[in-house]
């Protein structure tokens, strides 16, 4: 896992674990099992499920967990590493209110901390077709956190 200068930053990629269940220290196993050096991730919001089989848990919905530095170099989209943060929320295809709450203030802080415009937020689909994650037309959500957060892009 290499560092870089933090003015390398210049997007945000958001993804979906896939699983229905999970937090930070089970997406850095499940990493580390794929010879990685863990977490591929800057960022992990949690949707109350943290494991399988575990039960909905109302204390661990939408809490942003930390993945990487955000001086390391993230392994989260292929070719896109060097220049983004990753945030993975947990889950498929649909997202508790909390996560979907939680992300909007996550997103506006990177925004405003790099210098960044909405347009400079990207689900993962959008630099892999082989992929549909995060599961979310990322128009809509990119208008809908522009209007919820009144930043100008």
């Amino acid at each position: 896992m290499g560092l870089r200068p933090l003015s390398s930053i210049k997007k945000i990629i958001l993804h979906c674990s896939d699983s229905d269940f999970g937090d930070v220290a089970l997406i850095d196993s499940w990493h580390k099992a794929r010879g990685w050096t863990g977490c591929g991730y800057h960022y992990v919001i949690t949707n109350g499920v943290t494991d399988h089989g575990k039960p909905f848990n109302p204390k661990m919905d939408g809490i942003i967990q930390q993945g990487r530095q955000l001086r390391e170099i993230g392994a989260h989209c292929a070719d896109q590493n060097l220049d983004s943060v990753g945030i993975c929320l947990i889950g498929r295809h649909h997202f508790t209110a909390l996560q979907l709450y939680s992300a909007l203030p996550t997103v506006v802080h990177i925004l405003g901390e790099f210098g960044l415009t909405w347009d400079n937020v990207y689900g993962h689909y959008e630099f892999n077709s082989g992929k549909t994650c995060p599961n979310m037309d990322m128009k809509m959500v990119r208008a809908a956190m522009y209007g919820k957060s009144r930043i100008k892009p």
